[in-house]
């Protein structure tokens, strides 16, 4: 069968046929143009606006880099206390490297978690728990000089519903600062937790491990007091790292009993804590807790109620190895303990806790320096007090709460050989031992 074709007229007719192509390819190169003129004209405008483009930018960047002081009404305090620099009427750093000031004494507290915001005065009746939370979102520093009358307590509440404590400076400005230690002594009774120290090899590690004990107590204050003429920044920088609130003190043993074979230890820390409570306290509990001791956690919320006077047992003590009430039926029939010595109240320093009130009701309530009789003379001191008056804590001492696990003894550390080492880490590292 003879095929007809149909005669062709071009080259561009024939393409067009076959493959249907050109008008695709025409198509793409129209776009490309216009396209590379989109860019032209983005590029030219672009030129053409440069200096405002960098205007724009300098100002952004003097924005970010305003003073604190601009920082707009409103912002919580958590977010703003960290921007503010050291010595802005009273502000401290709350991260840095500058080292702590040991002028008046103070309260310090640290945000322990940003998550508890403060809460509203309708919420804070709801549970302690929520009480709790309300404490713990705290970022500044309040002086509370003892020469004054100001009470740590709160009297009354802000417009925020959180309790009012005035701050009083030394230019006699007062000063509310909310959401600070105590929170509401109703829901929460708090805890004054006395610990004197002195400086040796074993200090710093046993207020450590004393102090991330006290990271998980809720509403107390730390009282440490120093046996020296003044305070360390050793000490002071450790108690700004833990974050537990606080009140660094200092208080030397008097010149006449450091000269004898064993030294009432402890004695005057004991008695300036004591003057502190009376001057700033009004209700809660007050207990000795040195820093060679282990707590259970459970005792601290056992403490919070204390009437008059509690006791309860010490583990590690003597060669009975336990010093505690004898309670039978409920009622205390004598004390167990390594060495009676003749004393009334034979327990260890760590055995008994005070109520403040109870406290103010003996103003001449003192620790004795006598030495091994400082427990018996202070609970002497709070007399008249009858022994089916003291709270049986510790399921009524039949749990051991607290032990007396002293470190060994270390002898001083040699000098470092400057020589050899200097220029190295040891050369600081050496600036933490005694």
């Amino acid at each position: 069968m003879q095929r007809h074709y149909r005669p062709v007229k071009d080259k561009e007719s024939y393409c067009r046929r076959l493959t249907g192509a050109l008008p695709f390819a025409s198509m793409l190169r129209s776009y490309k143009l216009y396209l590379m003129l989109l860019i032209s004209s983005i590029f030219f405008i672009v030129c053409q606006n440069q200096g405002s483009i960098t205007s724009l930018v300098s100002n952004g960047a003097a924005a970010s880099s305003a003073s604190v002081n601009d920082i707009p009404l409103g912002v919580p305090d958590v977010v703003a206390a960290p921007l503010q620099a050291l010595g802005n009427d009273g502000i401290e750093l709350l991260y840095g490297e500058a080292e702590p000031a040991l002028g008046a004494e103070k309260i310090r507290s640290r945000s322990l978690n940003f998550k508890d915001m403060p809460l509203k005065q309708n919420d804070r009746s709801s549970s302690t728990s929520a009480a709790t939370s309300s404490s713990a979102a705290t970022t500044s520093t309040t002086t509370m000089p003892t020469t004054t009358t100001t009470k740590v307590v709160p009297t009354a509440t802000n417009a925020k519903g959180s309790p009012n404590f005035a701050d009083a400076g030394t230019d006699g400005r007062v000063t509310d600062v909310p959401y600070r230690f105590p929170v509401d002594t109703k829901l929460l009774p708090p805890l004054y937790i006395i610990t004197p120290t002195y400086r040796r090899p074993e200090q710093i590690p046993e207020l450590t491990r004393l102090g991330y004990t006290l990271k998980h107590v809720q509403n107390v204050l730390w009282i440490v007091v120093e046996d020296s003429e003044n305070r360390t920044t050793a000490v002071a920088r450790l108690l700004e790292e833990i974050g537990v609130p606080f009140v660094q003190l200092a208080a030397p043993m008097p010149a006449q009993y450091r000269k004898q074979k064993v030294k009432p230890r402890g004695v005057s820390n004991r008695n300036r804590a004591l003057q502190w409570i009376r001057a700033n306290a009004t209700e809660g509990t007050l207990y000795f807790a040195d820093d060679d001791n282990t707590y259970n956690l459970k005792l601290f919320e056992q403490l919070r109620h204390v009437r008059k006077v509690a006791m309860f047992p010490v583990g590690l003590i003597s060669k009975y190895q336990v010093s505690s009430p004898v309670v039978k039926n409920g009622t205390i029939t004598g004390f167990y303990d390594g060495w009676l010595g003749g004393r009334k109240y034979p327990l260890d320093m760590a055995g008994f806790a005070v109520s403040v009130k109870f406290l103010h009701a003996r103003p001449k309530a003192q620790m004795p320096f006598k030495p091994g009789y400082e427990e018996d003379g202070f609970l002497r001191s709070l007399e008249p007090l009858e022994l089916k008056e003291v709270e049986l804590l510790a399921s009524n001492c039949t749990e051991i709460l607290t032990w007396h696990t002293q470190a060994r003894k270390n002898p001083p550390a040699p000098a470092l050989d400057r020589k050899k080492y200097g220029g190295t880490n040891l050369v600081q590292l050496t600036s933490w031992l005694v």
